[in-house]
This record gives C-alpha cells, sequence and structure tokens, in this order.
C-alpha cells in the first residue's frame, strides 16, 4: 500500500504529482463548479488544510489554497475527508452530513455532483481510478 499519510506534505505532493497525471484524462464536466475545502482536526501544521477545486482549472482533484467567491465552501473532519477521497465507502459522505462531520455553505447540489451524485458512468469510472490511485499513495492508519 501507500507510503504517505494523508495530508501529509509527502502526501500532497505525491497526490499533486498525480492530478496533473491524471487532468488530460479528466473526462468534461456537467457542471461547473468551484468549491473550496476546509479539512479540520488534521495532524499537520495548523490543524487545518484548506483546498478547492475548480472544474473548469484542472478538474475534479483539489490543489490546495482557496477561491475567491466559490459556489460553496465545504467543512469537514479529518476521517471524513479521508473516506471521501481515499476510501472505497460510497456512504461515508452521506454518514458526513448525518453527524455533523461534513458541512456545506453554498449551492449544495454541486457539491453532491463533486462527491458522486449525478455523475455520467465515464466521470463515475475516471472518479473511482482517480480515488483507487489516492488510495496507492495513501499509508494505512
Amino acid at each position: 500500500m501507500g507510503s504517505h499519510r494523508f495530508l501529509s506534505p509527502d502526501w500532497i505532493e505525491a497526490a499533486l504529482g498525480l492530478r496533473d497525471e491524471l487532468a488530460s484524462a479528466a473526462p468534461e464536466p456537467v457542471h461547473t463548479a468551484r468549491v473550496n475545502l476546509v479539512v479540520t482536526d488534521t495532524p499537520f501544521s495548523d490543524g487545518q488544510f484548506r483546498a478547492c477545486i475548480d472544474t473548469d482549472a484542472g478538474g475534479p482533484l483539489p490543489v490546495p489554497g482557496t477561491l475567491d467567491d466559490p459556489d460553496a465552501t465545504v467543512m469537514l473532519d479529518y476521517p471524513a475527508a479521508r473516506a471521501a477521497f481515499v476510501t472505497d465507502d460510497p456512504d461515508a459522505v452521506a454518514r458526513g452530513f448525518l453527524t455533523g462531520a461534513l458541512r456545506v455553505d453554498g449551492d449544495l447540489a454541486l457539491v453532491l455532483i463533486l462527491f458522486g451524485e449525478g455523475m455520467t458512468d465515464e466521470q463515475a469510472a475516471f472518479a473511482r481510478h482517480a480515488q483507487a490511485r489516492l488510495r496507492a499513495i495513501t499509508a494505512l492508519e
């Protein structure tokens, strides 16, 4: 399995390399989305990790940083983020909403699309492939 702890500096570097590698294979988005992500309770730096997804600028994989005027901001704790981006757990997002580990400020419909609701078959296949590749670089915790 992988060798980098989720959201560690080494994991982020490896994930950005993976994002660059997969960018040309990403299917066209059905909807454009600009979403900021705030992961809380991380074991690194100040306990928060900020990233963003802009489907018009590189596909559905997040990059560090934030966007001005996003469609939504998603706040989630470290375990919920790991489940959403790395593990093969289709119920992770629903559990996150139910338990309060995942909160959305803004356009919930676009966030649900990013997390798999309403994807085309091609987008779903790409998302599974990208998640498998992220899982391959991630150490078991």
